[in-house]
C-alpha cells in the first residue's frame, strides 16, 4: 500500500490535473482490486460543437466568402468577354468558344493539383498562393495586346480559380454540425453577389461609359488584391493541424475560437478521433484485466499514462498515426479505399460533370440568346425564336463540331458584329438575380429534407425549365422567365452538391475529394462553350435538350449517393 500511495503522489504531483491517474488498491478478504480512471480527452469536432457558431465563424465566413465573390466574378466575366472579344478581334465561332474553354482547361488542372497540395501543406498558405496567382494573372490579362496573349493568361486565371473553390473546404472545417448546412448555403449568396457585381460592372463600364473589355477585366481583378490583406488575420484549419500532428497549434486555434465566441472548451486534452478511440479501448481492456495482481496492474497503468503523457508533452500523434497523416494524405487511391467511398466518388464525378456543364452553360447561353435576338432584330426578323424539329436537331448536333472549326465559318466584321447594349445587361442582371431566391429556398429545405433529396428535386425542376423552352414560337420575355427558373434551380442544386462533397470525405482526403470532383466536372465544361456559343446558333433547342438531359442524369445519380451528410460529423481519418 505504501508503494502504491507513493506512486500515486508522484504521478499527481508531476502531471496536469487533466492527466492524472487515480490508482486505488482495495485489500480485503484476500482479494485485490485495481480501478483506473483514464484522463479526460476531447476531439476537434467536440470542441467546435462546444464553441458553436459565433463571431469567430462570421469572420472566417467573410474571408472565404470574399474569395467566392471574386471567383464568381471571374467566371461570370466569361459570358461577357467572349462576345466583346469576338467583335474586337474578328474571331470565328470556334475561336470565341476557345477563349472560354481554355479557362475551363486551366480549372481542370487546378482542381487536381490544388486538392492534393492543400491536403499536404495546409489550407491557409495554399489559399494565399492561389489568390496571388489569380489576382496577378487576371490583372495582366487586362493588358492583353492580342488574342493569343489573352488566351494564355485567361487559362492561368482558370488554373488559379479552381483552387479558390477550396475555400469551402477551409470554411466547412470551422462549422458545428447543426448549423453547417444552413451556414454553407447562406454563404452561397457570396457567389450570387459576385455574379451580379460583374454584370453591374459591365453595365456601368461597357454599357454606360462605352469602355472596352480591357477595363472590365482590370476592375474585376481589383477585389482579390483587397482580400489578400486579410490573410494575416485568419487561422489555419484545426482539422488540418490535428491531421498533420500539430496538436498544440490546433488547440491554440480552438482556444481562440472559444474566446471569440464567449464559450469554454471541453475539459481535458485535445486528441484525434482515432486516438480517443484507442484510449477508450485501452481503458476498457484495463478494467477487464482487473483480476491480476496490483503491482502488475499499476505497472501497466503507469506505463500507459507515460506513453500518453509523452505524446501530450510533444504535442504530436502516435508514430503510426503521424505516418498516416504526413505520408498518406492526399493520395488518389484513397478515393476508392472502400466500396462506399468508391461509390460516392464515382457518382459525385457524374453529378459534378452535369452540374458544371449546365450551370456554366445557362450563364453563357443567356448572353448568346440575347445576341441572337438582337441580330434578328437588326436584320428585320421577328423577336421570336425559331422552332427546330427533333430530327433536324439531331442532324445538326452530330455535325456541329465539324462545322464550328471549318474555315467556312465566317468571322464577324465591324458592320455585322452586334454588341450587347444597356437593356441586354439589364436582362443579364435580372436572370443572375434568380440565384437569390433559389439559394434562400434551398437554405430552408436543405436541413429538413437532406442534401440528396434537395439537389435531386432541383435538378428535376431545372430539366423542366429547359423542356419548357421548347415551346414555339417563344418571345424574348417568356424565354427569360424560363432562363430565370433554370438558372435559379441549377444554382441551388450545384451549391448543395458543392457543400455535400467536402462533407462526404474525411480530413485526410477532403481537399483531394473536392478537387477530383471539380477536375471531372470541368472536363465536361470544355464542351460547354461550344454548346452555348456554337451549337446554339445552329440549333437553339438542341442546346436546351442537351442541358435537360444532363439535369435528368444528375437527379438520378444524386438520389443513388449512399451517404446523407445532414447532421453527420466531419470524419477525420480514413479509419473512421
Amino acid at each position: 500500500p505504501g508503494y502504491i500511495h507513493a506512486m500515486n503522489s508522484a504521478v499527481d504531483a508531476d502531471l496536469p490535473q487533466a492527466q492524472t491517474i487515480e490508482l486505488q488498491q482495495v485489500v480485503g478478504d484476500d482479494s485485490q482490486h485495481v480501478k483506473s480512471t483514464t484522463s479526460e480527452v476531447f476531439t476537434v469536432d467536440e470542441a467546435i460543437e462546444a464553441c458553436g457558431y459565433g463571431w469567430f465563424q462570421f469572420k472566417v465566413c467573410m474571408f472565404s466568402g470574399f474569395i467566392w465573390v471574386v471567383d464568381a466574378m471571374e467566371i461570370m466575366v466569361l459570358s461577357i468577354l467572349a462576345p466583346l472579344a469576338r467583335c474586337d478581334y474578328g474571331l470565328k465561332p470556334w475561336e470565341e468558344s476557345l477563349l472560354t474553354s481554355v479557362v475551363f482547361v486551366g480549372m481542370i488542372l487546378g482542381f487536381l493539383v490544388w486538392g492534393m497540395v492543400m491536403d499536404r501543406h495546409g489550407r491557409k498558405k495554399v489559399l494565399f498562393v492561389i489568390c496571388v496567382l489569380v489576382a496577378v494573372s487576371a490583372l495582366i490579362s487586362a493588358f492583353a495586346p492580342n488574342y493569343a496573349f489573352l488566351v494564355v493568361f485567361r487559362s492561368i486565371v482558370g488554373f488559379g480559380t479552381a483552387g479558390a473553390f477550396q475555400g469551402v473546404t477551409y470554411f466547412v472545417e470551422f462549422l458545428p454540425v447543426k448549423r453547417r448546412g444552413y451556414v454553407l448555403m447562406l454563404s452561397s449568396f457570396f457567389w450570387t453577389f459576385g455574379t451580379m457585381v460583374e454584370v453591374l460592372l459591365a453595365l456601368l463600364l461597357v454599357g454606360h461609359y462605352q469602355l472596352d473589355w480591357h477595363w472590365l477585366l482590370g476592375f474585376t481583378a481589383v477585389p482579390l488584391f483587397i482580400d489578400l490583406l486579410a490573410f494575416p488575420f485568419v487561422p489555419e484549419s484545426p482539422y488540418y493541424c490535428i491531421s498533420a500532428g500539430d496538436v498544440e497549434k490546433a488547440r491554440k486555434i480552438l482556444e481562440r475560437m472559444a474566446q471569440s465566441n464567449g464559450k469554454v472548451l471541453p475539459v481535458g486534452r485535445l486528441v484525434s478521433v482515432s486516438e480517443k478511440q484507442r484510449i477508450t479501448n485501452e481503458g476498457t481492456a484495463m478494467q477487464q484485466h482487473a483480476g491480476g495482481s496490483a503491482e502488475t496492474e499499476m505497472s501497466s497503468l503507469v506505463a500507459l499514462e507515460t506513453v500518453h503523457m509523452d505524446r501530450y508533452d510533444k504535442a504530436e500523434l502516435a508514430p503510426e498515426e503521424l505516418a498516416e497523416s504526413l505520408d498518406s494524405r492526399g493520395q488518389f487511391k484513397d478515393l476508392f479505399s472502400s466500396r462506399e467511398t468508391a461509390t460516392v466518388t464515382c457518382l459525385l464525378w457524374i453529378v459534378w460533370i452535369g452540374a458544371v456543364v449546365t450551370y456554366y452553360g445557362i450563364v453563357i447561353f443567356t448572353t448568346e440568346i440575347l445576341n441572337i435576338i438582337k441580330e434578328q432584330a437588326a436584320n428585320g426578323s421577328s423577336d421570336t425564336l425559331p422552332c427546330v424539329g427533333l430530327i433536324v436537331f439531331l442532324s445538326q448536333w452530330t455535325g456541329i463540331l465539324i462545322a464550328s472549326v471549318s474555315d467556312a465559318a465566317p468571322a464577324p466584321s465591324e458592320q455585322n458584329c452586334t454588341k450587347l447594349d444597356t437593356s441586354d445587361y439589364v436582362h443579364l442582371l435580372w436572370t443572375a438575380s434568380a440565384e437569390f431566391p433559389a439559394v434562400a429556398l434551398t437554405v430552408v429545405v436543405i436541413e429538413k429534407f437532406g442534401r440528396r433529396k434537395t439537389a435531386a428535386v432541383e435538378f428535376l425542376l431545372a430539366a423542366g425549365f429547359f423542356f419548357l423552352m421548347f415551346i414555339c414560337p417563344l418571345r424574348e420575355e417568356v424565354l427569360m422567365v424560363f432562363v430565370f427558373g433554370a438558372r435559379g434551380t441549377l444554382t441551388g442544386a450545384s451549391q448543395v452538391i458543392f457543400i455535400y462533397t467536402p462533407e462526404a470525405y474525411p480530413t485526410a482526403i477532403r481537399s483531394l475529394g473536392l478537387g477530383a470532383a471539380g477536375f471531372m466536372g470541368h472536363i465536361g465544361s470544355i464542351v460547354t462553350p461550344f454548346m452555348a456559343e456554337v451549337l446554339v446558333r445552329t440549333s437553339i433547342h438542341g442546346t436546351e435538350g442537351t442541358y435537360a438531359a444532363f439535369c435528368l442524369v444528375c437527379a438520378v445519380c444524386t438520389i443513388l449517393l449512399p451517404i446523407e451528410t445532414r447532421g453527420r460529423p466531419l470524419q477525420e481519418s480514413l479509419k473512421n
